[in-house]
């Protein structure tokens, strides 16, 4: 039988309705070709996963790796359409973005909340095996979809050195079924927001597979101009936060022979005229002994989601990415895989960094490159799984900000304009072993080692000055080092380092697996490029995670499935971000994180299913520097690190006969946090929840699906995004989306 006719059997048998249930499951990249099975009976979604964590197929009980997976099913289920959206239903993932241009995400504590462009993540992102080092690329639309997956801890043995918090993987359905199939969808909500997709694909001639698929959205946005009292009127910004952009991609898959085949992926998305770059502003003080902002009065228009800018703020983004994946077997034993990509973005981004409150528009061009190439060699004896490769990826960064106005430039008409260039190249070698000591017992060990050498050229020009010629070079990062000997080579990184995995299994029964881990992470080093330079603090250095885990897997009867993690993270020299001296700054600082996930799934009685999760974080940094210069806080939380979060869903369906009919409720509490690692008060967000709920009726045989819902049904405010700015006087913030109500219809074939 075929490749794409096993897969597609499989997937069917075992990913099914939701892969990971409601909520989450374990599963990693594209299952390997095994007979199909059928799932237990009356399991209802939460049936046994076939999935290939450690890049080879297995049943997801079997994987000592924390990780949760959502279907394509579940997305859309969920109404997630957008790749920032995963985190509600993701035990220990959290959010913080202030545009949809730029998105940090936050695993087990761990991210980088710097927003200069030229920075990479802790926690990586892949797209179809592929990695994507901007976080400018990250936040796209979500469309045919197979599934998500986010692996919590360090996963660097086997997929790089920027996988210290762990990795989320976005796959899309690829070219693998022979019979024509695809399906449109149109939904339709509050705020002017619409969206359309759509995909279609199958065999063309024996051997050939083809997949067509596009999405197109729009959205006003949730924050409007409202009355700003420093002018005594109505703002004359536009609506923001809102959305405008359309997504193609088209997939090929080929039998190159009864034993090879060769996947290609391209992938083109343009954002246009996008609403963004408005805050929310509140008054606040600064603390005499930090600068940190204290004591934040309301917001100044009355309302979180009202905003008091005359600027029509916006983003620009185009995408592009294109993936060959070769996969032959060469003997029995034996697979070679090689994947290929290559990947470029282009942005434009202005924002009102003033609030309405004075004049300083923010702008960033950034034009990113990137190629990758990964070889991996993978096989198996009767006791022993391997795999074995090399990979490198190589980036170039442009980017470049324009600051105006007088909080910047100390100019009504000033301008300063500040110009990065970076290139990065990366190569690595890895390999990792599981051996069968006994049959309960299993042995893994993964080791990989990682070459980062990077090089930056930084420039800023001023324009309009009193007293500079317009043009003027105000500052050269090469020759300020050039001329200060303890600066030398600051502008060059040449980091090698190993990543390394050591674990035992125990697996005393098919229901029960519990396993005992360390993983060591790293990250490389890199730079804030901003408008005024401490040389001091210019470049920051790598830093390295240890990871110590123990875990289990049950199966406790049929549909009823739980799972839980204990971890204790060593950080060292863990990049903090804060504002110093009001200019953007990463140091390092050491670091400990304890903390643990549970999830239960269930399928209690028929038609019904429900998932809960629960995340558990104690974080604690040495120190994290305040605005002024040798102020800081000690022993400080990380941030976006509640020290509980809780999620759930709740689905019951009912056969009328004539198809089904669905109630559904989901939702996600978090506890009090931080959302600034210098855990200043104005950053502080009180606990909250969200929940959302649908409606849906399915005809029988799926070929067409109606639903009604709304999100945040409750209208909880909560924080997005918090920029403490307390000794300019105000804080800004990003509020998330308040109550929406919308419709969506689903035609299948």
């Amino acid at each position: 039988m075929r490749q794409h006719r096993v897969r597609r059997a499989m997937l069917g048998a075992s990913v099914a309705i939701l892969a990971g249930a409601w909520g989450g499951a374990d599963a990693q990249t594209t299952p390997a070709p095994q007979p199909a099975q059928a799932a237990p009976a009356d399991q209802g979604v939460f049936a046994d996963i076939v999935v290939t964590a450690q890049k080879r197929a297995e049943n997801l009980q079997d994987v000592g790796i924390s990780i949760t997976a959502l279907s394509g099913e579940a997305l859309g289920t969920l109404g997630l359409h957008n790749m920032q959206q995963i985190g509600q239903q993701v035990p220990g993932l959290q959010l913080q973005t202030f545009t949809p241009v730029l998105t940090v995400f936050n695993l087990r504590g761990v991210s980088q909340n710097n927003f200069q462009d030229n920075l990479e993540a802790p926690v990586a992102v892949y797209i179809n095996d592929v990695y994507v080092g901007s976080m400018n690329a990250i936040g796209q639309q979500m469309f045919d979809m197979e599934r998500v997956e986010v692996l919590r801890g360090p996963q660097g043995t086997l997929f790089g050195r920027n996988a210290t918090g762990g990795l989320i993987h976005y796959v899309t359905r690829g070219a693998d079924e022979q019979q024509l199939n695809g399906y449109a969808e149109a939904s339709l909500g509050e705020f002017d927001s619409y969206s359309v997709e759509g995909a279609v694909g199958g065999g063309v001639t024996p051997g050939l597979r083809l997949r067509l698929a596009g999405r197109y959205e729009h959205s006003d946005g949730y924050v409007k101009a409202g009355f700003n009292p420093i002018l005594d009127r109505k703002a004359l910004g536009r609506t923001s936060h809102g959305a405008n952009g359309w997504a193609l991609r088209g997939s090929a898959q080929a039998d190159l022979g009864p034993d090879t085949t060769l996947d290609l992926i391209a992938a083109y998305s343009r954002d246009h005229d996008v609403p963004t770059g408005q805050y929310t502003v509140r008054f606040a003080e600064a603390d005499e002994e930090t600068g940190l902002g204290i004591n934040a009065g309301p917001p100044i228009t009355g309302d979180v989601h009202r905003h008091a800018s005359d600027e029509d703020t916006f983003f620009n983004r185009k995408v592009f990415s294109g993936t060959a994946k070769l996969t032959s077997k060469l003997t029995d034993d034996v697979t070679l895989t090689s994947i290929s990509n290559y990947t470029s973005m282009k942005k434009f981004y202005i924002e009102d960094a003033g609030g309405g409150l004075v004049f300083f528009p923010f702008q960033t061009v950034a034009d990113f490159k990137q190629y990758s190439q990964e070889l991996r060699l993978s096989g198996e004896t009767d006791r022993m799984r391997w795999q074995l490769g090399g990979y490198y990826l190589n980036m170039d960064f442009d980017g470049s900000f324009t600051a105006e106005g007088a909080p910047i430039t100390g100019e009504e008409d000033g301008r300063i304009v500040g110009t990065t260039r970076l290139r990065s190249k990366n190569w690595s070698l890895f390999g990792q072993a599981e051996y069968d000591l006994a049959p309960e017992w299993t042995a893994i060990l993964g080791l990989r080692w990682s070459q980062d050498n990077k090089h930056i050229r930084f420039q800023t020009r001023g324009f309009n000055l009193d007293g500079v010629p317009d043009g003027s070079v105000l500052f050269d990062f090469a020759d300020a080092i050039a001329a200060d000997p303890l600066f030398k080579d600051h502008d060059r990184i040449d980091y090698g380092d190993v990543a390394v995995r050591a674990q035992v299994n125990y697996k005393p029964s098919d229901d029960l697996l519990v396993f005992l881990s360390y993983n060591r992470g790293i990250k490389g080093g890199n730079w804030s490029p901003s408008p005024s330079v401490d040389l001091a603090n210019f470049r920051h250095k790598n830093e390295v995670l240890n990871s110590y885990e123990l875990g289990f897997k049950s199966t406790l009867a049929p549909g009823l499935r739980l799972n839980a993690t204990a971890f204790y993270y060593d950080y060292q020299d863990y990049q903090a971000f804060a504002l110093t001296g009001l200019q953007p700054q990463v140091t390092n600082s050491d670091a400990t994180v304890k903390g643990g996930e549970i999830e239960l799934f269930a399928h209690p009685a028929h038609g019904l299913d429900l998932s809960l999760g629960a995340s558990f974080l104690d974080s604690d940094v040495d120190f994290v520097p305040a605005v002024f210069p040798g102020t800081g806080t000690e022993n400080a939380k990380l941030p976006q690190a509640p020290g509980a979060s809780l999620n759930g869903l709740v689905r019951y369906g009912l056969d009328l006969g004539a198809g089904e009919l669905a109630f559904q409720v989901d939702g996600r509490f978090n506890s009090a946090q931080y959302l600034e690692g210098t855990n200043s008060q104005v950053s502080h967000q009180e606990a909250y929840a969200i929940a959302n709920a649908s409606i849906s009726f399915t005809a029988p045989g799926d070929a067409w699906q109606a639903s009604l819902w709304v999100k945040n049904f409750t209208n909880s405010e909560y924080l997005l995004y918090n920029l403490d700015l307390g000794l300019a006087g105000f804080v800004e913030q990003i509020y998330g989306p308040p109550r929406q109500f919308g419709g969506t219809v689903r035609f299948s074939f």
